[in-house]
């Protein structure tokens, strides 16, 4: 059931970035992104950085190869260790961006690892 849920797409058309390409985790009207980019899924490979204390929740941040660093919600990373080989901190998947309340995260897309 939990797998069910972490593979459904999600309804999130367009999501906030900085000029860095990094993905905000929370975007309003103080904190706007540069750009807001159509939630498309994207093949990466991330490694886990680090947790953040965030205003409502703890959750992870994974960072690029290029450097660019992605926020994720600690369910979807739970999601991603039942469904993704996770090595050394390192997954290279294709991804998806969720939105829960006011805040985005990166998580596994339905299609789960990339090859």
């Amino acid at each position: 059931m939990a797998a069910e849920r972490g593979a459904r797409m999600t309804s999130v058309t367009e999501v906030p970035y900085d000029a860095d390409g990094n993905l905000l985790h929370f975007a309003d009207r103080w904190a706007k992104p540069d750009r807001w980019v159509p939630n498309e899924p994207f093949k990466a490979t991330l490694e886990v950085e680090g947790t953040v204390s965030g205003r409502s929740a703890k959750y992870l941040i994974w960072r690029a190869v290029d450097g660019r660093r992605f926020p994720m919600f600690v369910t979807d990373c739970v999601d991603l260790l039942r469904r993704a080989d996770v090595a050394m901190g390192v997954v290279e998947a294709t991804w998806i961006v969720r939105k829960r309340g006011q805040n985005y995260g990166v998580a596994l897309a339905p299609e789960g690892r990339a090859t």
